[in-house]
C-alpha cells in the first residue's frame, strides 16, 4: 500500500496557526445564498468562505439546475442539495457520488420530503444514492423526522424551508444527534432573515414563511473550530506549547468551541486573545476516570481519542453511533488503528471506545490506513508529536474540509515525505 511518511522534528512547538473557514457553516450560507437569490433575486455575498473540498462540491453544484452531479464522499452536500433540488422549480438533478456515499443514509430525509410533495426516485439501491430529483413547489406543513443518524437530515429541512409554500413543523424522534449542528443551521438561518424556533425540550422545530424585507448583504464565515482540536491535540502531545490559533471566536455558534473546555481536562489551556486563542500545555495532572460524551460533537472525537491515547490518559469516549455512518465507520477504524498502535482499546462497536492509553510494545511505522477520511487522516497524523514518525495512507483526503493542513502542520516541525 503506497503511503507517506509524516515525521516531527520539534519537541517544544510555538507559533501562529491559520485555520480554514469552517465548511459546515459555509455549506449552510451557500444554501442560504442560492435560496435567497431566488426568492429576491439579490445575492449575499459570502465572506472568508472555506477553501474545502465539500464546499467546492457545494458551490459548484449550486450553478447546475439540470444533469448530474458527482458530490465524491460529501454527505453534507447529498443531504443539503437532495433538499435544495426536491424544492426548486424546474430543476432536474442525479445526485450520485464514490461507493463509500452510496452507503450512506438518504432515507429518512427522501422520505420527509416525499410527504411535503417532492419527486425523487432510487437509481441502484433503496434507501441510497443515486437518486434522480424533479425539482418541484413544495407544500410544507408537519412531519416526523427520525434524527438519531445524521442531524443533516433536519438541517437540510431546515435550510430550504423557505421555498415551502406552508412553512414547516418538524417533530424529531428521541434521540437526535449532533443538536449543536442543528442549532448553528437555525443561527446561520436568523442571520439571513428566517427566524426558526426551536425547542429541544420537545422535540420540536417551527420554520414559517416569514423574513425580512430586505435581504443581509453580506455574511462573514468563521474559522473552524473542528480543525482546531488537531493543533490542540498536537499541543498535549508536545513537551512544550504555546499556539495561537487565528481568527478563532469565542463565543462562537459553532458547538466544537467546547474543544477548548474538554482539552483544558487533558492539559491544555485557552485563552481569548485579539488575533484568536492562545492555547499552552499547562503539564497539570488530568482527573482519573475522564468520560467524554460525543452525541453532539462527533467531528472531535478523533482529535481527542488520538490525544489522549498518545499522552497516556485513560478516557471513555461515549455517544459515537453517528461515526458509524461518516467518511469511513470511524468506531471501528479507531479501534483498529489504536491497535496496530498497540494500545489496548475496548468497544461495542457502535457508541463507545475506551483506552487505558498505554502501549504495550513499540510502533514499528507500519502504515495506518485512514480509509480516505480526513479527520483520521489529520487525528493520526499529529500522532507524530509522540512517536516521532507515522506512516498514513490517503495523507491528501484532508482537502475535504482543510486542504492546507499539511502546511499549516510544518509551522510546527511536522513534515511529510
Amino acid at each position: 500500500m503506497k503511503s507517506v511518511k509524516i515525521s516531527a522534528f520539534k519537541t517544544h512547538i510555538k507559533g501562529s496557526i491559520q485555520l480554514p473557514a469552517s465548511k459546515s457553516i459555509s455549506n449552510r450560507a451557500l444554501i442560504l445564498q442560492a435560496i435567497t437569490k431566488q426568492l429576491h433575486q439579490t445575492e449575499t455575498s459570502l465572506l472568508n468562505l472555506s477553501e474545502a473540498d465539500d464546499t467546492a462540491i457545494l458551490k459548484n453544484a449550486l450553478f447546475s439546475k439540470s444533469g448530474r452531479i458527482n458530490i465524491k464522499n460529501a454527505g453534507t452536500c447529498a443531504r443539503f442539495l437532495c433538499a435544495y433540488y426536491a424544492a426548486t422549480q424546474d430543476a432536474e438533478i442525479e445526485l450520485y457520488g464514490e461507493a463509500r456515499m452510496s452507503e450512506r443514509p438518504i432515507a429518512p430525509l427522501v422520505e420527509a420530503l416525499r410527504s411535503l410533495g417532492a419527486e425523487i426516485s432510487y437509481l441502484n439501491i433503496e434507501g441510497h444514492l443515486p437518486v434522480h430529483i424533479k425539482g418541484k413547489q413544495l407544500s410544507g406543513g408537519s412531519i416526523t423526522l427520525d434524527s438519531n443518524v445524521s442531524s443533516q437530515f433536519t438541517s437540510a429541512l431546515m435550510l430550504v424551508s423557505p421555498l415551502l409554500s406552508g412553512g414547516l413543523n418538524l417533530s424529531l424522534l428521541e434521540n437526535t444527534v449532533s443538536k449543536t449542528y442543528i442549532e448553528m443551521t437555525a443561527q446561520v438561518m436568523a442571520s439571513f432573515g428566517y427566524e426558526p424556533l426551536l425547542d429541544f425540550g420537545s422535540n420540536q422545530i417551527t420554520l414559517s414563511q416569514t423574513y425580512t424585507p430586505k435581504p443581509i448583504e453580506s455574511y462573514t464565515i468563521e474559522a473552524d473550530w473542528s480543525s482546531a482540536a488537531f493543533f490542540y491535540e498536537a499541543a498535549l502531545l508536545s513537551e512544550e506549547a504555546e499556539l495561537t490559533l487565528s481568527d478563532l471566536k469565542l463565543p462562537s455558534i459553532q458547538g466544537d468551541a467546547i474543544v477548548a473546555e474538554w482539552f483544558e481536562k487533558l492539559g491544555v489551556s485557552s485563552e481569548l486573545v485579539q488575533t484568536g486563542i492562545k492555547i499552552r500545555k499547562t503539564n497539570k495532572l488530568p482527573a482519573a476516570n475522564l468520560a467524554f460524551d460525543f452525541t453532539d460533537y462527533p467531528d472531535l472525537a478523533p482529535a481527542l481519542i488520538c490525544a489522549s491515547a498518545g499522552a497516556g490518559i485513560a478516557i471513555k469516549a461515549t455517544g459515537l453511533s453517528s461515526l458509524v455512518h461518516k467518511e469511513s465507520n470511524r468506531v471501528l477504524a479507531l479501534q483498529q488503528l489504536l491497535q496496530k498502535l498497540h494500545i489496548k482499546t475496548e468497544s461495542d462497536g457502535i457508541n463507545y471506545i475506551l483506552h487505558d492509553g498505554l502501549q504495550r510494545q513499540f510502533y514499528h511505522g507500519e502504515i495506518l490506513s485512514t480509509e480516505k477520511d480526513h479527520r483520521l487522516a489529520m487525528a493520526f497524523g499529529m500522532l507524530v508529536q509522540y512517536f516521532s514518525l507515522v506512516r498514513l495512507s490517503d495523507a491528501n483526503s484532508v482537502i475535504k474540509s482543510f486542504p492546507y493542513f499539511w502546511e499549516e502542520a510544518a509551522k510546527i516541525g511536522i513534515e511529510r515525505d
